[in-house]
């Protein structure tokens, strides 16, 4: 039986190392330490699991079932070791290396990506990022993990997280401007009925983070006479869709940028009926309230979605 008294936590350092690079070599360079060193601390887990936790492979050291179970429990404390540390030391992102989990949809990686992006390159760049997709059940579990840092999206969470609202946007209805049900006013602007827009062909998007549906909250008594044609995980692929058929997509505005880009038969008009405004907020575990490096990253993401 393991003695957590004695227990050297910074073999945990080097479990994780070797289980994140596959490698030895690979973890001892990232650590700073020899390869004979890790080699030895490799060997010293082993005792204590009574386990090889890694065997050699073609594709490096495969991690077995018992290292697997280890890996995420492992992964979890030192997440939250780091995170606890961390509010008591000053952040530099020009030097950090600091790597944040972020969940969102794809939605959310078109309108805030780009722009982080180019941000952090400029002025944090050792800093990494890695999007996690899940189900919004799952966030919670994420964000108590540490395996994520951040949750984005127009879905709400206890009020044991904490959050800011980042971004507002309206909906709009996106289709070819040649669709049959595309009408004009006097004033030339582009519109669709009600009616047509029941009749019409739709294009769903639900992502596996996707909350409940505006539209389908303000249709109420109608959203039964909406024909679903197509549902799909990803809204990249939506330009295409609806520039070859005539089937139409209801969208948040801050999205029509880059589903017209290249699709000039593709138009964006208002949504024939009162809805919602869609509100984004990000969201994170409380005992990050204080991390500056956390607080950092949320008050640039905010200020891109603003």
């Amino acid at each position: 039986m393991i003695n957590l008294r004695t227990f050297d936590l910074n073999l945990l350092r080097i479990f994780e190392a070797i289980y994140r690079d596959r490698s030895v070599s690979i973890a001892a360079g990232k650590l700073g330490l020899s390869q004979p060193a890790v080699s030895s601390a490799l060997n010293r887990l082993r005792r204590l699991f009574d386990d090889p936790l890694f065997v050699r492979s073609a594709r490096g050291m495969e991690p077995t079932p018992k290292a697997e179970l280890l890996a995420e429990a492992v992964g979890v404390g030192l997440n939250i070791l780091r995170a606890g540390i961390s509010t008591t030391t000053s952040f530099d992102p020009a030097n950090s290396t600091r790597k944040f989990h972020i969940v969102m949809t794809d939605v959310g990686e078109l309108l805030f990506l780009p722009t982080l992006l180019q941000m952090l390159s400029e002025v944090a760049p050792h800093i990494d990022v890695s999007v996690v997709e899940a189900g919004v059940p799952n966030y919670e579990d994420l964000l108590d993990t540490g395996r994520a840092d951040l949750a984005i999206g127009r879905f709400q969470l206890p009020a044991s997280y904490s959050s800011k609202h980042i971004h507002t946007s309206a909906f709009v209805v996106v289709l070819r401007q040649d669709h049959p049900f595309v009408e004009t006013r006097r004033n030339g602007a582009l519109y669709i009925s009600y009616e047509n827009y029941l009749r019409a062909s739709h294009i769903s998007v639900e992502p596996p983070g996707a909350s409940a549906d505006p539209i389908e909250r303000a249709l109420a008594a109608d959203r039964g006479k909406r024909r679903i044609a197509l549902t799909i995980p990803h809204s990249t692929v939506l330009g295409a869709m609806i520039g070859g058929t005539q089937l139409v997509a209801t969208v948040p505005d801050k999205c029509v940028e880059w589903l017209l880009h290249g699709n000039p038969s593709l138009c964006a008009i208002p949504v024939p009926f009162p809805v919602d405004k869609n509100l984004v907020y990000q969201w994170w575990h409380k005992r990050n309230d204080k991390d500056p490096g956390h607080s950092w990253l949320r008050e640039h993401i905010e200020r891109i979605g603003g």
